[in-house]
């Protein structure tokens, strides 16, 4: 975890000192990642995992041929799209989480 880069994902931090913010932002991501939350946080990343090796599968076996696009071409549409899509959502997911551990750590925000 780096506080330094996550601060800007919570611009009502903002007012608080450095040390204070990087305190809230530590405390939050052991909150976040805690062994309570350890069942949790393996289901949601093999769910989606598994859901966008699903959408990649019906990508390549179905609309692949459907449309007629070559093997290179689908390799790179998945490699230029499909992957990083997969992760912004588990970076949206990781800030979304902390955002509510942060509610619940300092509840002025």
């Amino acid at each position: 975890m780096n506080p330094k880069h996550l601060r800007k994902h919570f611009p009502e931090l903002a007012g608080l000192p450095e040390t204070e913010q990087r305190r809230l932002l530590e405390a939050a991501y052991k909150d976040v990642f805690s062994p309570e939350n350890k069942l949790k946080n393996w289901r949601t990343n093999l769910t989606s995992a598994l859901l966008m090796t699903g959408l990649c599968f019906l990508f390549v076996l179905v609309l692949r041929p459907l449309v007629g696009i070559s093997p290179q071409a689908s390799a790179w549409i998945l490699m230029l799209i499909a992957l990083p899509a997969y992760f912004y959502i588990q970076q949206r997911r990781y800030i979304s989480q902390l955002r509510a551990s942060l509610k619940k750590i300092y509840p002025q925000m």
